[in-house]
């Protein structure tokens, strides 16, 4: 995440490296302001312009021309905020800083369909909450959220009814990977797919700020362990996706 503003940073590198007005077809549209060479070895490296809406975006090439990175200023502060690059078997990951410190706040994982698969809220870096969509159906499932802070997930929020909304709270209250308590939101589950006996305990609502910035996620009961499904981020480059 650039932490330097969008003007400067197009200037310096045209200032240092060589220049050529050609625009390449892999660049996301919009106005073209320049385009550079930075290893002087004929081939265009970095473009920068802005989009039909105005966001001042810096778009990185490979040797062959196809666009690996992506960095953009989203919120038309002068301060490039946005990170859009390639993942594993054909995913795109979006990382947004919405505070302009240099880290991200929020990490998005999408298909190579374009939907979205897992969404990541950070605190100082750290990974804090995770919703997932474990089933692959579209719709985010399950949310895991460490609620202290201590790098281990220790609370689960599902939609145990199938309902559309997060209803159970299951947390690991002495930290021993096991979950010793049990607790809802809004009421237990109810209806048809609600499971049939529901474990009774003392009743553990999630903090707001332990939360993911996205809405809590709506979807089906996952079928599989949402901790084993969580992935980490690799700050990996493979595949070119434009994401504006």
């Amino acid at each position: 995440m650039s932490g330097s503003a969008a003007t400067s940073n197009s200037s310096t590198a045209t200032t240092s490296t060589a220049t050529t007005s050609t625009t390449d077809s892999s660049a996301p549209e919009g106005t073209t302001h320049s385009a550079v060479d930075i290893d002087r070895d004929g081939n265009v490296d970095v473009v920068h312009g802005t989009t039909a809406d105005g966001t001042a975006i810096n778009s990185y090439l490979d040797d062959t021309g196809n666009v690996v990175l992506v960095e953009a200023d989203t919120d038309l502060n002068g301060t490039y905020d946005t990170l859009v690059y390639g993942g594993p078997d054909g995913t795109t990951i979006v990382e947004s800083d919405s505070d302009d410190d240099g880290s991200a706040d929020v990490i998005a994982k999408l298909s190579a369909d374009g939907d979205v698969i897992q969404i990541d809220g950070l605190d100082r870096g750290q990974v804090v909450s995770s919703a997932i969509d474990v089933d692959g159906d579209g719709n985010l499932d399950v949310q895991l959220v460490d609620t202290d802070r201590d790098g281990d997930f220790d609370t689960t929020v599902v939609d145990a009814d199938n309902d559309g909304s997060p209803d159970t709270v299951i947390t690991d209250t002495d930290a021993d990977g096991q979950a010793d308590r049990i607790g809802y939101l809004g009421g237990e589950p109810h209806g048809e797919n609600a499971p049939s006996t529901a474990p009774s305990g003392p009743e553990s609502d999630v903090p707001e700020s332990d939360v993911a910035e996205s809405d809590v996620p709506e979807a089906d009961t996952a079928d599989t362990d949402p901790a084993a499904a969580y992935e980490p981020y690799a700050d990996t480059t493979l595949d070119a996706h434009d994401a504006f």
